[in-house]
């Protein structure tokens, strides 16, 4: 695990460990309607820039990108277009959507004790990120959003491929698709082991947990936020009363008319033994039929009815429920909001567009990027509350904090050969944050101080390594300048430098005698008199 840099290296620390979200807070009408995007107003161009390059690369834009807009303001709708094709959108477009699905592992009781595995958290992280990485391919690959629950095939890596009954190629690595051999279901994600791994059931449960997950995700209905007034006189440890409530009291009745048929698809993935590998890694095609046995109530979508998985993908593909709900989650996540009743045009019109394309996800993340609504605020002091319309300030996620510190220096936070971002258990995604939150609630989304202590510590360590691998070669550095520590604030470049530094890593124009510059300058100086080292201050 990399050491944390000495304190000092002040001149990057202080740069690094605050650009930690975008500076213009809320956002207000910016976009005009049609295919091509002007932005008369040099700052909120680069803003927008800023947020869009996060949000679909994970990374800031390129100093050269930055200037290109703040000399040209319309280039802006060239860079967007661009950033929307770019082959890192469609990871970026899984991890936002990965506070939904939910499906990364914090732990879990597969490991060393019950697979011969080397990695026991490789394993781990690519059983939650399995889903993930289906619907990143869907996105890469321009294929119809139906495909995430119709697919025959899956995302399997080396991992993974040591446990599964799939067709993945002998000695191969990476996440490549592959096929599962045991005869189950060709339905996608539905499909997956990840998914079912991540939403486990109870024999007294029955598969409603992972109908209701299923719901959830991809047709925006979650049954828990129902309000149900339920009988107060039910003996909730009488197993028989309560099965017969479920099939005569209205108030179960309501919610279980539904789920249960939706919840009798999914026993060919019950385990009876939690510890046994056959069990936990094989589809069980005798067990489909076994909710005869626990429920009596056969598969069905909502009045249609069904028999396999299979059945079930179709139905969700043709539900327009499953496109509507494509097209709420993905404003939410990049209005970083719930939706409103104010977004229902703007909803309706994201919709025509991804119906028009095909059902293609990167349509409908360009479409979102273009609405008014995404953009940056004139003002960032305004009360969003007086724009119906207007998207929270922005917070970093762990993932983009992670990113865009190893585009920006070059340093990856690694232990053991495995990105401590994309762990729980054994990392410090938690610390840093999380996982991507579901924007489908008004629950706020703040920094902690775990978040900022892993910010401070990771500017640190980046700005250690930055500063060091630059001195080895200037020619390729990514923060010194090409004069190397010579450069101090007695030359005429430095302050230049302070002012493009800031462009890169804040996306924020400022001035060389400004504030922000003179600031650094003194505090430059102060390292230098205290040590004498160009390379610390």
């Amino acid at each position: 695990m990399r050491r944390g840099a000495r304190p000092g290296w002040a001149l990057v620390i202080g740069l690094l460990s605050g650009c930690a979200g975008d500076k213009n807070g809320s956002e207000q009408d910016v976009l005009e309607e049609g295919p091509a995007l002007v932005e008369p107003d040099p700052d909120r161009a680069v803003a927008l820039l800023s947020r869009a390059s996060l949000d679909l690369r994970g990374v800031r834009p390129s100093l050269d990108e930055l200037q290109q807009v703040a000399d040209d303001p319309a280039a802006l709708d060239g860079l967007l277009r661009d950033y929307v094709n770019s082959p890192a959108l469609g990871w970026r477009y899984a991890e936002m959507m990965s506070g939904v699905f939910l499906t990364p592992l914090v732990e879990a009781d597969y490991g060393q004790a019950t697979y011969p595995v080397d990695n026991e958290l490789a394993l781990l992280q690519s059983m939650g990120e399995e889903p993930l990485r289906l619907l990143a391919a869907v996105l890469d690959e321009d294929l119809p959003y139906t495909a995430l629950v119709t697919a025959d095939w899956t995302m399997v890596n080396e991992h993974l491929a040591a446990i599964y009954p799939s067709d993945y190629p002998a000695g191969a690595t990476g996440w490549r698709r592959a096929r599962y051999t045991d005869g189950r279901p060709a339905v996608g994600v539905l499909a997956t082991n990840g998914f079912y791994w991540r939403y486990s059931s109870t024999q007294a449960n029955a598969n409603r947990g992972r109908a209701n997950a299923v719901s959830r995700i991809f047709t925006c209905r979650d049954y828990l936020d129902a309000v149900i007034e339920g009988n107060r006189e039910l003996n909730l440890l009488d197993e028989a009363a309560v099965s017969d409530a479920l099939r005569t009291d209205p108030a179960c009745v309501s919610c279980h008319a539904s789920i249960d048929p939706l919840a009798a698809y999914f026993w060919g993935f019950y385990n009876h033994f939690n510890f046994s590998p056959a069990e936990q890694s094989h589809y069980h095609a005798e067990r489909e039929l076994d909710w005869r046995v626990y429920t009596g109530v056969g598969p069905g979508y909502y009045g249609a009815p069904g028999g396999t998985l299979t059945d079930l993908g179709q139905h969700l593909a043709a539900d327009p429920a499953y496109v509507e709900c494509a097209v709420e989650r993905t404003l939410e996540q990049l209005l970083a909001r719930p939706v409103r009743l104010a977004d229902t045009e703007a909803l309706t019109a994201h919709r025509e567009v991804f119906l028009s394309e095909g059902l293609r996800l990167r349509a409908l993340v360009e479409s979102v990027v273009r609405d008014p609504a995404y953009a940056p605020a004139a003002d960032p002091e305004a009360d969003p509350a007086d724009d119906p319309r207007a998207s929270a300030p922005r917070l970093l996620s762990a993932a983009q904090l992670r990113s865009s510190l190893a585009d920006a220096t070059g340093y990856v936070f690694e232990a053991e050969g495995l990105d401590v971002f994309a762990a729980d258990l054994y990392g410090i995604r938690t610390l840093a944050g999380g996982l991507e939150p579901a924007r489908d609630s008004e629950r706020v989304v703040a920094p902690s101080s775990t978040g900022v202590l892993v910010q401070l510590r990771m500017a640190e360590a980046a700005a250690d390594y930055a500063v060091r691998a630059d001195l080895i070669d200037l020619s390729a550095a990514r923060l010194l300048p090409a004069a190397g520590l010579a450069v101090g604030p007695e030359d005429p470049a430095f302050a230049p430098h302070l002012v493009a530094l800031h462009l890169r890593l804040h996306g924020q124009r400022v001035e060389a005698d400004g504030p922000e510059v003179l600031a650094l300058t003194a505090l430059y100086d102060d390292i230098f008199a205290l040590t004498g080292e160009s390379q610390l201050a």
